[in-house]
């Protein structure tokens, strides 16, 4: 099994969050709703967006549903297929939280870039609320047992932090205080972590 292999199942599986952080479980039971550990590239690619955590609603509630009742739905989101089509996709992208995203691929490496071609967007927690109120964003249990496994699985030239707590967390682990842009080092890989541009 690969290493994005292993890294799917073991996300997929995990349930080591605290339920007081109010991540949501299928009414029968199992694991919390929640996205891949990267969506885009399977392996390395030079751009990792990292927000803070999917958020589940009315608008993609089924989404969740599908993806936690069947791995193989959970691994076809991480290839960045939903259904038929890519779910971040340029140059219109039905998710709107992902059009920066889309805009700066494209900025980089051209209008037709696809985005797993050059990027992947990764969570500091994976499970799935409907915002990020209450989650302690300073030490999340989730970056702490998988980031590095993501960082070394995609090995970007860039990692770009989707809001500026996440800018904060990684300030924090590479003791770059008050710094918006500094490199990260973790087992030998080097990327530069810059507050992504709107």
């Amino acid at each position: 099994m690969s290493d994005h292999q292993d890294l799917l199942r073991d996300v997929f599986q995990c349930e080591r969050c605290p339920s007081a952080y109010g991540f949501r479980r299928p009414e029968g039971g199992g694991p919390y709703f929640k996205f891949p550990p990267t969506i885009g590239a399977q392996g390395r690619a030079p751009l990792l967006f990292v927000g803070i955590n999917p958020r589940i609603s009315m608008d993609n509630e089924a989404l969740h549903r599908r993806i936690m009742a069947d791995e193989r739905e959970f691994a076809l989101l991480a290839d960045n297929r939903h259904g038929k089509k890519p779910y971040i996709i340029a140059p219109q992208c039905s998710e709107k939280h992902y059009h920066p995203h889309v805009k700066i691929v494209q900025r980089m490496f051209g209008e037709r870039a696809r985005f797993e071609e050059f990027a992947a967007v990764t969570e500091l927690f994976f499970c799935a609320k409907l915002n990020a109120k209450g989650l302690n964003i300073t030490h999340s249990p989730c970056a702490e047992i998988f980031f590095e496994r993501v960082f070394l699985k995609v090995c970007p030239t860039i990692v770009f932090c989707v809001w500026p707590p996440v800018l904060s967390y990684f300030q924090r682990i590479g003791g770059a205080k008050n710094q918006r842009s500094f490199p990260l080092t973790i087992r030998g890989h080097t990327a530069m972590v810059a507050e992504m541009p709107r």
